[in-house]
């Protein structure tokens, strides 16, 4: 009876311990491939510039939400309920479509040409309020214009810099992104105020507009760099 005991007690500690190794295996393999990636977000020279790049092109769209309701009303003028109506239309715009235009689009393509194509369809918006007649019909079509180009790009650049992290440094990545925007949200009023205060509201538009097609021009360059995407494993 003592000899089965001891056989039994020896073979369950035995399958005890071998679970426990193949359970430190099957970890150890799947954090392997984090040794195969910038360990931080900080060393990663493709996402700074992205960084940098995002900065300016949300620099340039927060002037939609600053400047551009005080050119309707200077500029174009346009009473503040139809200005009001123009800031909520891009509200019930993204409400209605960004979910099932994302859907419809995520994985077609690169995460980079939606991001090129949105901030190139955001600045035309702007450069069109130098060209086109001064009617409540040209700033409803402008308004679509630039939220389209806020629903192409911005989720996106969340696709973007998710994809470059893992679950160990996801929080560095996250980190700068939110500072990007965060930091463009302070400078917009300031640069916006003194290009309009130099150069008047034309000025700005054709300079938002410029801004943004170098900052399309960064990125299809980035992308052009990009060769391989490693997939990362994530741990549950």
């Amino acid at each position: 009876m003592g000899r089965w005991l001891y056989q039994y007690s020896s073979r369950h500690t035995v399958a005890y311990f071998d679970a426990r190794s193949k359970v430190a295996k099957t970890i150890k393999e799947a954090v392997a491939g984090f040794d195969e990636v910038v360990s931080s977000a900080y060393k990663d020279g493709v996402y700074l510039l992205f960084i940098l790049l995002a900065t300016l092109f949300a620099t340039c769209f927060f002037q939609f939400f600053i400047m551009q309701p005080v050119f309707y009303k200077i500029q174009w003028h346009f009473n503040e309920r139809f200005i009001g109506f123009l800031l909520a239309l891009n509200g019930i715009l993204i409400v209605l479509i960004e979910m099932i235009l994302i859907n419809w689009l995520e994985g077609k393509r690169h995460a980079l040409t939606y991001i090129i194509s949105g901030i190139l369809v955001t600045g035309a918006g702007f450069v069109l309020l130098n060209l086109m007649p001064h009617v409540p019909l040209v700033a409803i079509l402008i308004v679509c214009m630039i939220t389209l180009g806020e629903m192409l790009s911005m989720p996106f650049m969340n696709t973007f810099w998710i994809s470059r992290s893992n679950v160990r440094n996801r929080g560095e990545y996250a980190a700068l992104y939110s500072m990007s925007w965060a930091g463009a949200q302070i400078i917009a009023p300031f640069l916006g105020s003194q290009v309009i205060a130099y150069g008047g509201f034309e000025l700005l538009w054709w300079l938002l507009g410029g801004v943004c097609l170098i900052v399309a021009c960064g990125y299809l360059i980035m992308k052009r760099s990009i060769h391989t995407t490693k997939r990362v494993p994530v741990l549950p």
